[in-house]
């Protein structure tokens, strides 16, 4: 549920979601793949639990999510290529990446403004959400920040539609980078379909809950969380 909560409110959950799989034994590429089985239950629950609330969008979503699917595909091919120790020393680099990211905040927001939805903007995400596909593909912790981004400052969107269009897309590409980990065998699915019992739950209650939460307390959790995870997955695996 933790991973649920920070993943539907933020990103880069599956930090977390990656070192638990790695706690209980798996290989960093093992833990990898399994990893989006839980994504993929989370992100059903929590565009249903946004939906609930009246959150709604246009087809432009499904663009967006088409054009991340084969970026998708050629990331995870990557992933099941690239040896453990080196995926580690990426993955360790991914986790400070969002340490300066979860401090900074990038993303913040000045208020309500108009969207930005003519056609040079959408030609502009759907380049932008290909490569985005691409590092969802590969290794998905902390995508979410890639996908908010371009809704939030491309198009201008609120964060509880951002927050929506971040789930429905994770949800779409992750069947296709689902697809190439099934087909090269390193999913777990006993690991992976208990955790989804946690993300399935967590991601409805805080999608419903997300209009109004106040992220500061999560942002100091999130600091001493991914400090730990670096340390451990850098030193240790």
């Amino acid at each position: 549920m933790a991973v649920a909560f920070i993943n539907t409110v933020s990103a880069a959950g599956s930090l977390v979601s990656l070192s638990a799989f790695m706690f209980c034994g798996l290989s960093s590429v093992e833990a990898n793949a399994t990893n989006r089985i839980p994504i993929i239950f989370q992100s059903y629950f929590s565009a249903k639990g946004f939906e609930s609330k009246g959150i709604s969008s246009d087809s432009y979503k499904w663009w967006l999510a088409a054009a991340c699917v084969p970026g998708a595909v050629i990331g995870a091919l990557f992933a099941v290529k690239i040896p453990a120790d080196v995926f580690n020393k990426i993955l360790a680099g991914v986790m400070l990446l969002f340490l300066f990211i979860t401090i900074t905040n990038p993303l913040k927001t000045t208020g309500e403004q108009e969207e930005r939805l003519e056609l040079k903007h959408k030609i502009a995400g759907l380049v932008l959400y290909f490569f985005i596909g691409i590092y969802g593909g590969f290794i998905q912790a902390g995508s979410g920040f890639f996908l908010m981004a371009p809704a939030l400052l491309l198009h201008r969107f609120g964060i509880s539609k951002t927050n929506y269009y971040k789930v429905f897309i994770t949800l779409v590409y992750t069947f296709a980078a689902l697809a190439i980990f099934i087909w090269k065998g390193n999913i777990h699915w006993y690991y992976g379909l208990v955790m989804s019992a946690g993300t399935s739950l967590g991601g409805w209650l805080t999608s419903r809950w997300s209009v109004t939460v106040n992220e500061v307390w999560m942002k100091r959790l999130m600091v001493c969380l991914i400090l730990a995870l670096t340390v451990y997955v850098w030193f240790f695996k």
